[in-house]
């Protein structure tokens, strides 16, 4: 679920030149690494956006990694020092439904795929979890991550068709649904809770402080395992 922890500053999510601004899918994305790679990694972020720093992360495994904006330059922003999430469910979130992002999510993907990309995998933070766990509904991509996820039922574990990684703090819960896919003997499955954290640490963590790094590189770490097992590029696949 959504925390103040989710208010945490982030890493710089700043261009760093690596990457550049283009159109995906009808949407602009914050577009880094090779587009020969024939594999892609999508981001789908949290209820701040942006993530560049940790997409050109990723590119550094041989995967082109698209951000796209769901957030349609409406990133949740606080107005309330005392309640950092003071309107997020009464006002933000219906203007900003999963379901709708799940749908542009799709678009992203037949893009990418017509453009020539064969491999998708695609990572939800928070809200993002979400959204990739709806659009996994169907079979779109070659792996799912979720980071943290928020908004999670049964129904996302009961229907989703890609082998999915649930990477959680103990506060978001995922426990109770472990076991939807444990019975399930058609996906590969990894859920992972760690420990000493709290939602949002692989994002929103303070970089001065070597122990939140150590923890949020774990993840990192866990999260790029995960799609290199499941989704091939002419760099990992050689």
């Amino acid at each position: 679920m959504a925390s103040e922890a989710c208010c945490k500053p982030a890493p710089p999510a700043v261009d760093n030149g690596v990457g550049k601004e283009e159109i995906v899918g009808g949407l602009p994305a914050y577009v880094t690494g090779s587009w020969e790679s024939g594999a892609a990694v999508i981001l789908v972020s949290d209820i701040y956006g942006k993530l560049w720093k940790l997409a050109d992360k990723v590119a550094a495994q041989g995967y082109l990694v698209v951000v796209p904006d769901f957030l349609k330059g409406d990133p949740f922003t606080p107005k309330n020092n005392s309640n950092p999430l003071e309107g997020l469910r009464e006002y933000w979130l219906p203007k900003h439904p999963p379901s709708e992002a799940a749908k542009a999510l799709k678009a992203v993907v037949e893009d990418l795929k017509g453009k020539g990309i064969r491999y998708i995998g695609a990572v939800g933070f928070c809200w993002g979890g979400k959204v990739v766990a709806l659009a996994g509904k169907e079979k779109l991509f070659n792996a799912i991550v979720q980071m943290h996820p928020s908004l999670a039922d049964a129904s996302d574990y009961e229907g989703v068709q890609s082998p999915i990684a649930v990477l959680a703090a103990p506060s978001d819960g995922v426990e109770k649904f472990i076991q939807i896919l444990k019975a399930r003997n058609d996906i590969e499955h990894l859920v992972k809770v760690y420990p000493g954290v709290e939602h949002g640490w692989t994002v929103r963590y303070d970089e001065n402080d070597p122990e939140a790094v150590k923890k949020a590189e774990e993840a990192h770490t866990d999260m790029l395992a995960w799609l290199k097992k499941h989704v091939p590029t002419s760099v990992n696949s050689s």
